[in-house]
């Protein structure tokens, strides 16, 4: 077989492979150590604080430290996952964030830290090769759901951060939240190592046929107009030589992707706040319950528990809802629950009152979630496989400004309080949820025509 057939998936090749649960673990793998270490670094501040004599402006800049790495690494790494096998790509990013992990307990000034956390972004600048090979592993019918699985590996790693991270503090001091990992770094790197890479384009040329579940009858993507409108005929068709494609024409060719586009501005958006939560939540509890680092942990890990609910019921209900014909399920799942999510979390925190913050907080938790995995499954439906890694990347990199949450409430914290400064920015969550709205007319065009530029590529 070509260089080309097997990168691009060849001529005519049969069902896609079931490659069961081992890659899907890998990947949510990779995710839990970000997350994890997120939160750890969370329980850090205040050592750090103590340690290098910074305010709470500087401290909300580390986290977006990973971002500059995912913003200027992102097109290559997109370039790189489009045309090498991604779990090797992953393997080395889950190695040089190892590294970095503790380099970044060794750093001996604020400097030296900062410039350590930028190696931590290896696993953040990978992301397009992690939803790259999710999408090759699993159907696209189901592909919701898998994405809210292997998302689920981040409430799992922000557990762990938040609650051990905050004994690890307690007892060795900051350095541990970093020193911590290092097992769970080495580990995941093996296991990446073993984890077979799937042929590009399976699971969208399974898709058609998968079709048939969800219609009676309906397998050709010219006649689905007919059927309950589950997809239009594509108003469009592809030329593109994707082994040749240029810069110039893969931009081109994201561009006309209206639903892409609308899909991450509208995450883009919502997630300032849940980065924002994520990081600040712990000193929020400490600050204003006057609860000690594990205290905090351990309350704010009810953010977690709400949020398995969410990212698991997200793909869940999506896909369930797909499959009985409402091809725009996605996007309103990720529209109703982003609204839900603010209408639940501003009487959580303008509240100093215990009793009623955590309860509206784990279900904040519920709702900030939701979104998630349909989001993710939306952004990759729309994309065919060969570009899937590119435009991974491009989302990555508009996707950047989310990681601004921290800075965001760190800076407005100084005039209003922290307790304000996240009161000030939870609307931002529902007027992320209203832009996707936007995406639900586009959607349907979209995935009809990556179905019919499979079929165009395999030559049926």
């Amino acid at each position: 077989m070509s260089e080309s057939a097997a990168r691009g998936g060849g001529q005519q090749l049969g069902r896609a492979v079931k490659y069961g649960w081992a890659p899907l673990i890998a990947l949510a793998a990779t995710v839990a150590l970000e997350s994890g270490e997120r939160q750890s670094l969370a329980q850090a501040v205040d050592g750090i604080k103590g340690r290098f004599h910074v305010s709470d402006a500087a401290v909300g800049f580390l986290p977006f430290a990973m971002a500059l790495v995912a913003m200027f690494g992102a097109v290559p790494i997109g370039v790189l996952t489009d045309r090498m096998k991604r779990t090797i790509l992953l393997a080395w990013a889950i190695a040089v964030w190892t590294v970095c992990m503790l380099l970044n307990g060794l750093a001996t000034s604020y400097a030296l830290l900062f410039t350590a956390r930028l190696g931590v972004g290896a696993v953040e600048a990978n992301g397009p090769a992690a939803v790259s090979l999710l999408s090759d592993y699993y159907p696209v019918k189901d592909r919701a759901r898998m994405m809210g699985l292997y998302q689920s590996g981040a409430l799992i790693g922000a557990i762990v951060g938040l609650v051990a991270g905050g004994v690890a503090v307690e007892l060795g001091g900051y350095r541990w939240a970093f020193w911590m990992w290092i097992p769970f770094g080495v580990a995941t790197t093996l296991f990446l190592l073993r984890t077979p890479e799937p042929r590009r384009g399976d699971q969208d040329a399974a898709f058609e046929e998968d079709l048939a579940l969800v219609v009676p009858g309906g397998t050709d993507v010219a006649d689905l107009a007919e059927m309950r409108g589950l997809l239009p005929e594509p108003v469009r068709t592809g030329t593109l030589d994707y082994d040749r494609v240029t810069p110039r024409e893969v931009g081109r060719e994201l561009l006309r992707i209206p639903s892409m586009w609308f899909g991450v501005l509208s995450i883009s958006i919502s997630q300032l706040l849940l980065s924002a939560l994520q990081f600040w939540a712990i000193e929020y509890y400490k600050r204003t319950y006057h609860m000690s680092p594990a205290e905090a942990g351990a309350v704010t890990a009810l953010l977690g528990i709400g949020a398995v609910f969410g990212i698991l019921g997200g793909g869940f209900i999506s896909d369930r809802y797909l499959r009985r014909g409402y091809i725009n399920a996605r996007v309103y799942v990720v529209a109703i629950s982003s609204i839900a999510a603010t209408a639940v979390l501003l009487p959580a925190f303008i509240s100093t009152t215990l009793a009623i913050t955590v309860p509206l907080f784990f279900l904040g938790g519920v709702f900030l979630t939701l979104p998630v995995a349909p989001a993710e499954a939306l952004t990759s439906d729309v994309v065919v496989a060969q570009l899937r890694g590119r435009a991974n990347a491009v989302r990555s990199i508009v996707r950047t400004v989310s990681n601004a949450g921290p800075p965001i409430v760190g800076l407005l914290a100084g005039p209003l309080g922290l307790r304000l400064a996240i009161v000030a920015i939870i609307p931002l969550y529902a007027l992320g949820g209203l832009v996707m709205l936007f995406a639900a007319r586009h959607y349907p065009k979209d995935i009809a025509f990556v179905i019919a530029e499979t079929k165009r590529i395999r030559g049926a």
